[in-house]
């Protein structure tokens, strides 16, 4: 009899995570209605669209201004750009029970603030299955200032939390929070990135720190003497 490796099992009963395409400066599939002038064209979002055919949309935009486009969910605003609103979008067409959260984030000054868009603004506009509101940055106090080289992030979070029936086929235990996650970000002047350095760039400045050691040492010890 031949035994099959654990690791092999673990794979072979392991469920797929959900497939996603991201989309930029598109629009999507519902439109935008939300409010008075919320339908601006061209759209320009960023939309995430599931292998269910859910869908996520998010924009940056100078609030009563069209969406600049993008550069792969980038927006960029000059230095004074005030207020500053995103619109943010959800399409459920898969009947599953969601749980959504809303980040804010000032990448320069590490700044955040989550909420449950379902929660805090009750007036969100519904059209269908599909459900949408905006927000603007200069409602959390001391977070944003147009004034300031600045990078400001949001990120739309919507985790199904329940197991999908859909008679076809069982697909099994909740997808990851990962396959329903779209973030976009707005650059102000100059931005403030916070990059973390990639692994070859920690790579470099070790070994470029070891050979000004090994150098230093080998020019051996200076005495210094006073008259």
């Amino acid at each position: 009899m031949k035994l099959v490796p654990l690791a092999a099992l673990a794979v072979a009963i392991s469920v797929p995570a959900a497939a996603q395409t991201v989309a930029h400066n598109t629009a999507p599939a519902s439109g935008w209605f939300f409010g008075n002038g919320n339908n601006y064209s061209p759209a320009n979002s960023s939309v995430l669209t599931t292998d269910d055919g859910d869908q996520i949309a998010l924009r940056f935009h100078e609030t009563f201004e069209p969406a600049p486009a993008s550069n792969n969910g980038v927006y960029s605003f000059a230095l004074g750009t005030t207020p500053l609103s995103f619109d943010w979008s959800f399409t459920n067409n898969s009947g599953s029970l969601n749980i959504t959260t809303i980040t804010l984030t000032n990448v320069g000054t590490a700044q955040t603030f989550s909420y449950n868009p379902y929660i805090l603004t009750p007036d969100n506009a519904v059209l269908g299955n599909t459900i949408q509101n905006s927000f603007r940055f200069n409602w959390i106090p001391g977070m944003f200032d147009p004034n300031v080289d600045s990078t400001y992030n949001v990120s739309f979070d919507n985790s199904i939390v329940s197991a999908i029936f859909d008679g076809a086929s069982n697909r099994g235990a909740a997808a990851s929070s990962g396959d329903r996650f779209l973030s976009i970000d707005a650059v102000f002047g100059a931005g403030a990135g916070g990059a973390v350095p990639e692994p070859s760039t920690w790579a470099l400045l070790i070994l470029g720190f070891g050979l000004t050691g090994a150098a230093m040492r080998r020019r051996g010890s200076v005495s210094v003497h006073y008259a």
